[in-house]
Parts: structure tokens; C-alpha cells; sequence
């Protein structure tokens, strides 16, 4: 039955109640003793469900609707009871100083969390010291400390969790004149303190004050914010009992727990059918980039295919407000206590429309369209302003289609919004963009704007939602919408029930005060505000970080390849369709081009395509488009593999490359047209290094992962009757994560069935976890057969790397030193000894375990100068001695590389030209990864003249297909553009050229207007040489009456 259970709640493959009957149908047939029922192994579920497992909590919304959220605090309870989690997960925030690779290492955790949902104290012996306490230091001097973080220990140590416990503190005056005691708190004057100067927590300061002499601690007289201002009055704690948490903690200590929190739309259907439903994800911020993104870390909170996103989101906060006022009781498996959680949210993740909703933004298509700034867009003059006050530009992509919210377009509909706003504003009197109109539109896309701030909105809808309980009317409310931006859909439900019962009433009469009464019924505005503004540190407009696979991949990528295609003749495209197919992805990570696909159905393209089109477009388009596209295209490819580069190790010297890039970018955007700075991805861009800056990473907060999760989500609606989804696919999530958990051997305590309050008890033999035949269940290995079981729940632990240096024979025989390759380019490289032989292998591992192949292009360092640049080769040869202890190891001997030089810049790829410049032999240890070379077609003329066998079926037909046939082999370009092993090859990285702006805003906007004048005038001729129809059809008289029907 145990095994039953499991199988019926694997996340991707679910059973129906007709599958689980085949199956049980089958073990009776093969003999199997005492197979159960399904009606057994259903109460069988819910018993251990309701008494171990997540409950599902039931909400009734405020916009009327019922939903279901999956119980966050038990959530995270699990979590610190698995062992195989709880150990990975960080709680505090860490100094790195100039490195960048963590979330806790940017500056939102470091500098920015607000201090009450920051693990506010450290233990040190038998001491715990807490924020806001006065504390004693071994100098005597008596401090505050503001926040703990960490730095990494100076002693030589391996382990990042080998870490050094510091306080951010500030400085008191002790006052002591007469019989007023106590110490003033001198804010602006602050110091770094170590967890070894800690002397006295503030417990132990109250039982020694008297005997020291000094001021007593429980009188904290005030605050003094700058220098030379007054003392304000101390607020942060009851300067008599301390921090509360430490009275809530009961002598256990209390830590942080950061979320990224995640909310998207899907369709629950396999078909195109659109049913849409809106879901709420989590994972911990606090676990490493490995890991912080794998499938059996992303947790389910809710889903609705009728509860708008802000209505699921009050219940989420309202668990969220009553564990941070409370705290979270759970069983640290590691340290084996009771630990108290403050949970607390970093960033909300998602696409950008459903960002825009979450900071209750008008959205992309608003006049003011950036979420983060006051960016102003088109103006009345060249848009159509919609009901809501949504200014739609007919030239936007992301304008809202008829059949969509105005608030909310999907991703995926960009482009066909735009032909059906164009279609329905034709005629409507919009005047033509001028020179000026143009280059002013791209300055405001390309400058400096205000940022938004959480209090400058709140206000703003504060003083909207009062203006319309005072008479204002729906024509002015959508104004005012339009003019600052701000759309709160939640507050929208009240309004709208708000101006349905004012209909007709005149402002100020007692009709209309009760009319307005019966929907506000004397409740605070702040009740009718979306739940966002509830989230304690959260700055909504600032902490929704761009999301770089929707503004760059399916963003920049898919718009420039599209425009590309369609200034493609058919010729061309075939040209083109060769060129990808004959394109070398070795290095890259990818699996060869599909041509054929990605230009003929280059509108239906995924992530994935755009990821291997922006590594190749450098060297398929050249000749095929404009220089301005191509050199656009240059740019963008040299921009992304900065932002998807994994670990920064200077933050300050990546944020100015990173910078750069981006003004480049768009500087060569703007000189091709300026028309693309209708698209509001070009200026949500120039946040990005803001947000890496402030979360880590853009990887960190990318959301390929949430979005794969979208296929669990689907797959447990489409096993349940639909008649409640939101119930039933929160019930079958919250029985998935049961199972985890109990596969990975976290710990359970026996309380009452189904309880959101969470037991408390410090007896580790009251925590319970199952016994060691179902946690061996992950470590089955049956001969011939993967354990799929651990990879489905993600405990298969993380595959063990290949060790680097280790290789593959090949299968030829062992032979002598003068026989290899190695003796003859190198012939005293090796030390010659009669009788050894020497095994050639075919592959071997680098140092980032990646398998390098012998012909591959790879990065080596040189022991002898570990400072200068990698040295480029390609891999000519792998050596082992026979009967040494690296054959026993598995492990190389030496490798022979055709090194190359750099001989110049390419002014066609703007990439770095190589040529072979010699020989060298390497140990293993020097590998550092493999990369992406291309040869360079451009420099020598190379076309399709060589021919491949076409394959059908796995089997070769006489068919043929086109290849590029090189000249002169020896020459290549280094493919700076590869995504993989970004940190080594960027090494290599040429500085564009820096455009001018105001040059380029302006050629850019002189060839649009040529380019609109050009056409305008072949659509003249064209339409000059029809000639109208001499003698036109008469109308039958018999349709006269019912067409043209007149008085007589």
C-alpha cells in the first residue's frame, strides 16, 4: 500500500481512479497477495493526510469569490524539518564583498529587508543577542546592533558556511546627570561589529549595570536620526522588556525565511481551449542558485480559474501577517530544537503584465507603462484612450486585444494585439509621428526617470478611492488613472459597486452618502486597497525585479527574428535554413539547429529557440539583413551573456560592463529605428542592473522554473472533476509534498488532525519520521531500471559530478610514446621509459564538469601564469600511462592541445579572430571548460556548396541537403555570444564601439521617415495605376428599395 500511495501522487504522473484500477487489475492477475481496493487506498490517503499532512485553507474572498491556499506556515514548517533542505538554507544575509552569486549576498537582504522581518538575533555561548537591545562590547562601549549578517571566515576554510557573525550597530551616549539615567541612541553615527567583541546581551546588562556603575538600560531616552538634530522618541522597542521576540522565543532562537514569491496565469486544459487559472508558487530564497529553482523546491500555495490574482493574494497575506505578528514554531532537523520563523518575502516574481497588476500599474499599455519609473510613453495626440484610462499607441505590440483585459495581455499575444488595435483605429483621425515626435519618444525611453515608491502610491489611490466616494465620477476616475498610472483591480471591484449604486444620485445628498455607505460600511480606505500594500517591507514597484526570459528571450530576441524573417525573400530564407543547419554547436549546450523550423515557423518559437538564436544570429544574418539589424543583433547577442552570467565576482566592475552593453544595445536600436522604442521591454530593460544589484543574479529571479511548473498544475486539474478546482488541486499539491516529505525523511510530529496551529515540543523523541524501509524506497537501484521515484521527488540527492580529469577510453589498443600523437607535435614533452604504454581516450572532464571531446574547442589555464588569459586550443589528444595510479583513478595523464592566437578583431562579428599558433601539453587539472568556435565564412567567402545525406526514419535516403563548404580551415572566430561558461569566455570580450545617442536617435529617426516617405509614395503609384472601371455595374432595380429607400 505504501508503494500504491506514492505511485497515485507522483507530481507528472498522476493516476485517474480508471488507471488505478488497471493497475490493481494487473497485480491480481500476476498473484499479487492482498491487493487493496481503490476505496482503501483512498482512506488510507486521507488518513494520513489529515493527520500529517499540509491542510488546505478555505477563504472567502472580499470580491466574492471562494478559493483554497495551501497552509504557508506548515509549508515551511516541512521545509526545516528535511533534512535534505533545512541544510542549504541560509537565514542570513552575507558580506562578500565584492562577489555576487546569492541572493543573500545583494543588497535588499544585506542593506534594505525591513528590520522586523530580519532574523533578529545571533547566539554566542549562552548569550542571545537581539536587534534593538543594548549590548555590551569587550571595549566597554555600549551599541544597538540594527542587523546581523555574515562574512566569510578569514580562516582557510573551504565550506561556504565556514562564516564569521557581524552586526551593523549603532553608537549610544550613555547620560548619567542626576537621577535621569540612560542612554541616548545616535543613529547616524554607526559601526561594523564582530560577534567576538560581543561582551553582554542586554538580559545580562540588566543584572550588571549597577555593579559597572553605568546607566540603567531600561531608560533608553531617545533617538537622534542626523547629526545636529533632536531627539526624537525611542519607538523600535519596549525599552523595558527588550525585543519582543525574545519573550516570544522562550530561550529557542528566531530566524528569517525569505521567499520568492510567484504568481502567473496557465491554462489548466491539454487543449488550445484557454481556461485560465491564476496560481500562487513559493521556493526559499534562502537555497543556493543550484537549487532555489529545481521543480521539488517550488511550492504551491493557491489557484483560481475565477478569483483574480489581488483577491488570492489577501489570503496569502493574511497568513503571511499573522506569522510574522506571531512566528513560526518549527523543528529545526539539524540543529534538533524548536526554532521560530519570521517569514518574509524578497521579491514577487512573474511575467510583466501580471507584475504590473501585483504594483498596480496600468500595465505596459498605459501612457506611464513602467512599473519602476514615471517613464512617459505615447501621448493623446498619437493614441486612443480607452474607458479604464489605458492609452493604447497603435504601434504597440502589447496593446490589449479586444478579447483581454485591458490590464492584462498574455506574453504570447504580442504582435496579433497589435494588427487588431491597428485595424480598429484606422480612421480615427491619429496623426503621423513627426521628426521631433520620433526622437522625443525615444529620449523619454532612454533617459533617467523618477522611480515609484510604495508611499507615493498608496497615496495617490487613497486620495482616488475618496474622491469617488465624494461624487467623482467614472470619466474622471479613468483620467485619473491615466495621468499617474496606477490601477488598483482590486480597489476597481469597489468602485465599480460604488458607481453602480451612485447612478443617477447627485453627489452630497443623503441618497448618495448611503449609497456609498452600504459598500464602504465605515471601513478604512486601506481595506479596500489591493492586499500588497499589507506585505510588510515590500515595495512592489522596486521589488518586482525584470524578468529577463519574457523581456529578453521572448522580448528582443523574438522581435528582432521575426523582423529579420520578414525581410526575407524566399531565396534568402533557404540561404538562411543552411546556414543554421551548417552552424557548430558544440560548446553550447544545445542540440543542432532545426533550419527548416526556425525560419519557417519562425512566429511559434519557444525559449529555447530564442536562447540558440541569439548565440547563432551573429553568424547566420550577416549579408541577409541591413547593417543596422545585424549590427542591433550584435549588440543583443553580446549583451545576453552578461545578464544570464551565473556568479558575478565583482559586482561594481559587471554593473559598469553591464551597463555599457545595454546603452549600446539601444544605442544601435535607435539608429536602426526608433519605432521600436514603441515596445515598453526596451526601457524596462535599463533596470536590470538595478535589480541584479539589489536581488543578485538575473538568474536568481528568471522564471523558467515557476513556468514548468505550470505542467503539474495542469496535470492535477485535468485528473479532477473540475467542479471544484481551486480545492481540489490545492488538496492534491498539499498530498504530493506529504509524500516528499516523508520519502526525503523529514521529521512529523502526531497532532491533531489538520491543525494550522502548529505543535510545539523541544522532545526530539516526539518528532517522528518514517521508518527506514519507505526512506530506502529513493535509494532502490534495481539492475536496468532508474530510480524514478527519487527523480520525480527531486531526492535523488544532486547527480554526483564528474570528477574533473576523469575520461573514456576509446577502443583502440595501448601503445607507445613514439606512436602517439603527443610524441610527434611535442617530442619532449613526455619522459620516454621502455615497455609503458600509453591508452588514448576519446573524451575527459574540465574543471567545471563539463565532457570535452578530442576535436572540441576548449579554455586551459597555464599553472605557470594563473593570472594572464586562458589559453584557446582544441583537443588533439588524450593520454593515459597504462598501470598508474591515474588509470586507477580514471583519470588522464596529459593532454595535447593545438593552441591558438588572438590576430585580430573582426570588424563583421565583432568577435576576436583566431588562427593555430602551436602545440602544447597540459595536465587535466589545467582544463577549464570547452567552447564555442565558428569558423570565419565571412573573411573567406564561404557558401553551400557542400552536400549532406538526408536521413528519414534513422534510416539515410538518397536525398541531399545543402551545407557551408569552408575555405581556408585554419581561421575562426571565438563565439564571445555563448551563454555557457559566460565567466571564462568573457575574458574574452571586445568593447563595441560606443555610439553617440543623440547621433543615433537621430539617424535612426531620419531613415524611419525616409523609409515612410518611400513607401508612401509606391503606395501613390501603384494606387495612380489602377484605373477605375469605365462603365461600373448597375444596381438591380429590385435591390433600389431595400438599399437606398427615400420618402417620396
Amino acid at each position: 500500500m505504501c508503494i500504491l500511495d506514492i505511485l497515485r501522487h507522483l507530481p507528472r504522473s498522476l493516476f485517474s481512479d480508471s488507471q488505478l484500477h488497471v493497475f490493481l487489475w494487473g497485480l491480481s492477475v500476476l498473484g499479487v497477495d492482498s491487493v487493496p481496493s481503490t476505496r482503501t487506498l483512498k482512506d488510507l490517503d486521507n488518513s494520513l493526510q489529515s493527520q500529517y499532512g499540509v491542510p488546505s485553507i478555505r477563504y472567502q474572498g472580499s470580491l466574492g469569490h471562494v478559493y483554497y491556499v495551501n497552509h504557508l506556515p506548515s509549508l515551511i514548517a516541512q521545509e526545516m524539518a528535511n533534512p535534505c533542505i533545512h541544510i542549504h538554507i541560509r537565514h542570513y544575509p552575507e558580506d562578500a564583498g565584492g562577489r555576487l552569486d546569492q541572493p543573500w549576498q545583494a543588497s535588499r537582504w544585506l542593506h534594505e529587508i525591513d528590520a522586523s522581518i530580519a532574523t533578529p538575533m545571533i547566539r554566542r555561548g549562552q548569550q542571545d543577542f537581539y536587534v534593538f537591545e543594548l549590548t555590551k562590547l569587550t571595549d566597554g562601549t555600549v551599541v544597538i546592533p540594527e542587523r546581523w549578517y555574515t562574512k566569510p571566515s578569514l580562516r582557510n576554510s573551504t565550506s561556504p558556511f565556514d562564516l564569521e557573525y557581524w552586526a551593523h550597530a549603532w553608537r549610544t551616549q550613555p547620560i548619567a546627570s542626576g537621577d535621569a539615567t540612560g542612554y541616548i541612541i545616535h543613529r547616524y553615527d554607526t559601526v561594523e561589529v564582530t560577534a567576538n567583541q560581543l561582551l553582554l546581551s542586554f538580559p545580562h546588562l540588566l543584572q550588571t549595570y549597577r555593579e559597572d556603575r553605568e546607566p540603567d538600560p531600561h531608560n533608553i531616552i531617545g533617538l537622534i536620526e542626523m547629526r545636529g538634530h533632536g531627539v526624537l522618541p525611542w519607538t523600535l522597542t519596549n525599552p523595558t522588556i527588550g525585543n519582543r521576540w525574545c519573550a516570544r522565543a522562550r530561550g529557542h532562537r528566531v530566524l528569517s525565511y525569505m521567499i520568492w514569491l510567484y504568481c502567473d496565469d496557465t491554462s489548466s486544459n491539454t487543449s488550445k481551449k484557454w481556461n485560465k487559472h491564476n496560481s500562487f508558487l513559493f521556493t526559499a530564497a534562502g537555497l543556493p542558485r543550484t537549487m532555489v529553482h529545481k521543480e521539488c523546491n517550488i511550492h504551491f500555495l493557491a489557484t483560481s480559474n475565477i478569483a483574480p490574482p489581488l483577491e488570492m493574494l489577501d489570503g496569502v497575506v493574511d497568513q503571511l501577517e499573522r506569522a510574522q505578528m506571531q512566528g513560526i514554531w518549527v523543528w529545526d532537523v539539524t540543529a534538533r530544537e524548536m526554532v521560530l520563523i519570521i517569514p518574509g518575502i524578497l521579491a514577487m516574481l512573474g511575467d510583466n503584465p501580471m507584475q504590473s497588476e501585483l504594483a498596480c500599474h496600468i500595465g505596459l499599455q498605459g501612457k506611464f507603462f513602467c512599473r519602476n519609473c514615471w517613464v512617459k510613453g505615447v501621448d493623446l495626440h498619437t493614441a486612443c484612450e480607452c474607458a479604464d484610462g489605458v492609452v493604447m499607441d497603435p504601434d504597440r505590440d502589447d496593446a490589449a486585444s479586444s478579447a483581454k483585459s485591458p490590464s492584462r495581455l498574455a506574453e504570447s499575444d504580442e504582435g496579433s494585439a497589435q494588427e487588431d488595435i491597428v485595424h480598429r483605429l484606422k480612421g480615427k483621425g491619429r496623426r503621423s509621428e513627426t521628426m521631433q515626435d520620433l526622437v522625443d519618444r525615444a529620449r523619454r525611453f532612454l533617459g533617467t526617470n523618477t522611480p515609484r515608491t510604495r508611499i507615493d502610491t498608496t497615496e495617490k489611490l487613497r486620495s482616488m478611492f475618496l474622491e469617488v466616494t465624494s461624487g467623482l465620477g467614472k470619466v474622471r476616475y479613468a483620467k485619473m488613472k491615466m495621468e499617474t498610472g496606477i490601477k488598483d483591480t482590486y480597489m476597481d471591484v469597489f468602485v465599480e459597486r460604488i458607481f453602480k449604486l451612485v447612478k443617477g444620485l447627485h453627489a452630497g445628498t443623503d441618497k448618495h452618502t448611503e449609497a456609498v455607505n452600504a459598500v464602504t460600511q465605515g471601513r478604512p480606505v486601506e481595506q479596500f486597497m489591493s492586499p500588497v500594500w499589507r506585505i510588510k517591507g515590500l515595495d512592489p514597484h522596486q521589488d518586482t525585479p525584470v524578468e529577463i526570459l519574457h523581456v529578453i528571450l521572448l522580448g528582443f530576441v523574438k522581435y528582432f527574428w521575426r523582423d529579420a524573417m520578414s525581410r526575407l525573400n524566399e531565396v534568402q530564407k533557404a540561404e538562411l535554413q543552411v546556414q543554421l543547419a551548417s552552424f557548430d554547436v558544440t560548446g553550447l549546450g544545445i542540440p543542432p539547429l532545426a533550419g527548416h523550423t526556425l525560419v519557417q515557423y519562425a512566429g511559434s518559437l519557444t525559449g529555447r529557440d530564442f536562447r540558440a538564436i541569439s548565440q547563432a544570429a551573429p553568424f547566420v544574418l550577416h549579408d541577409l539583413v541591413p547593417r543596422p539589424c545585424f549590427e542591433a543583433f550584435l549588440a543583443l547577442s553580446a549583451l545576453i551573456p552578461l545578464v544570464w552570467k551565473p556568479c558575478i565576482e565583482n559586482i561594481e566592475e559587471h554593473l559598469a560592463t553591464l551597463q555599457v552593453a545595454i546603452d549600446h544595445f539601444l544605442n544601435c536600436t535607435a539608429r536602426w529605428t526608433p519605432q521600436w522604442f514603441n515596445k515598453p521591454k526596451f526601457h524596462i530593460l535599463r533596470h536590470l542592473p538595478d535589480h541584479i544589484q539589489r536581488f543578485g543574479p538575473a538568474i536568481l529571479f528568471a522564471t523558467e522554473g515557476f513556468e514548468s511548473y505550470n505542467a503539474v498544475i495542469r496535470d492535477h486539474s485535468i485528473h479532477s472533476n473540475r467542479q471544484a478546482p481551486s480545492r481540489d488541486i490545492a488538496r492534491g499539491m498539499a498530498r504530493c509534498h506529504r509524500i516528499r516529505h516523508f520519502l526525503s525523511g523529514g521529521k512529523f510530529h502526531a497532532c491533531e488532525p489538520l491543525s494550522t496551529d502548529l505543535p510545539y515540543s523541544n522532545n526530539e523523541y516526539e518528532w517522528l519520521a518514517c521508518g527506514s524501509v519507505v526512506q530506502s524506497l529513493v535509494n532502490v537501484n534495481v539492475p536496468g531500471h532508474h530510480n524514478m521515484i527519487a527523480d520525480f521527488f527531486g531526492l535523488n540527492g544532486d547527480a554526483v559530478p564528474l570528477e574533473a580529469g576523469s575520461c573514456i577510453h576509446d577502443k583502440l589498443r595501448p601503445q607507445t610514446l613514439n606512436k602517439t600523437n603527443t610524441a610527434s607535435r611535442v617530442p619532449h614533452a613526455l619522459h620516454y621509459a621502455e615497455r609503458q604504454l600509453y591508452q588514448t581516450c576519446r573524451s575527459v572532464v574540465a574543471l567545471n564538469g563539463e565532457v570535452c571531446r578530442t576535436g572540441d574547442f576548449v579554455l586551459a589555464q597555464d599553472s605557470e601564469a594563473p593570472r594572464a588569459l586562458p589559453i584557446i586550443g582544441r583537443l588533439s589528444e588524450i593520454l593515459q600511462i597504462c598501470h598508474s595510479p591515474a588509470q586507477h583513478r580514471n583519470q588522464a595523464s596529459s593532454l595535447l592541445l593545438e593552441t591558438f592566437q588572438v590576430v585580430r578583431s573582426s570588424s563583421v562579428y565583432l568577435m576576436l579572430q583566431i588562427q593555430p599558433s602551436g602545440w602544447a601539453v597540459l595536465p587535466p587539472m589545467a582544463l577549464l571548460c570547452g567552447v564555442n568556435v565558428q569558423h570565419n565564412c565571412a573573411g573567406n567567402g564561404c557558401t553551400g556548396t557542400a552536400v549532406v545525406p538526408v536521413y528519414e526514419e534513422r534510416e539515410r535516403t538518397m536525398k541531399s541537403q545543402q551545407r557551408i563548404g569552408h575555405r581556408n580551415l585554419s581561421d575562426f572566430i571565438l563565439n564571445t555570444a555563448q551563454m555557457r561558461n559566460a565567466s571564462h569566455v568573457q575574458q574574452f570580450r571586445i568593447q563595441a564601439h560606443q555610439l553617440d545617442r543623440d547621433w543615433a536617435i537621430h539617424t535612426g529617426a531620419t531613415a524611419e521617415l525616409d523609409a515612410q516617405k518611400l513607401k508612401a509614395q509606391k503606395s501613390s503609384k501603384s494606387n495612380a495605376a489602377r484605373k477605375p472601371t469605365a462603365n461600373p455595374t448597375p444596381v438591380p432595380s429590385r435591390f433600389i428599395n431595400v438599399f437606398h429607400r427615400t420618402d417620396a
